[in-house]
């Protein structure tokens, strides 16, 4: 009598380890995408308060510069994603009676500058604030504006450290 002979199993893999690899690898891809997404939307944000950090100081550098100080509030473009808004008013010191050189300010009036620059979607609005504190002279009003040397000759535009260069090099 002779046993029946029975085909050898096929190796491989099942339909059930077959879907269950591709759920794996699908959970797997989905969670890489979620990160990958929320890297690229950081980056993005970042990248846009730089910018607006940078803008915020070239506005906030010509504050007070050339023109008086005066309280009150302006806005305007950067360009066509960045717009802001500027306060400027008058900023007194919190206790100025307990402060031992209080003569050393008289003459100086201080400024609170308030920028804020903002950007982004109506539905999505983005917005950074800035604050700086601005001296002027009480008479003038006008803070900085000249070119640091007391020698610079208005006509000219030279200094009187280059005129004295120019001097001694035509006696030799």
């Amino acid at each position: 009598m002779r046993t029946p002979v029975f085909p050898a199993r096929q190796r491989g893999f099942s339909l059930i380890e077959m879907v269950a690899a591709f759920v794996v690898f699908a959970l797997g891809f989905g969670v890489l995408m979620g990160i990958l997404t929320a890297s690229i939307r950081n980056t993005r944000l970042a990248a846009d308060y730089t910018q607006a950090a940078l803008w915020a100081q070239t506005r906030l550098d010509v504050v007070g510069i050339g023109e008086k100080l005066e309280p009150g509030r302006k806005s305007g473009r950067f360009d066509d994603a960045f717009r802001w808004e500027l306060e400027i008013s008058k900023y007194e010191p919190p206790d100025t009676t307990a402060a031992s050189n209080v003569e050393s300010f008289q003459g100086i009036d201080m400024f609170r500058v308030d920028l804020e620059v903002l950007w982004g979607e109506r539905r999505n609005p983005r917005s950074a604030h800035f604050v700086t504190l601005r001296s002027a002279n009480a008479d003038a009003g006008v803070t900085g504006g000249g070119s640091g040397d007391p020698g610079v000759d208005p006509s000219s535009g030279s200094s009187s450290r280059d005129r004295n260069r120019g001097n001694r090099e035509s006696k030799q």
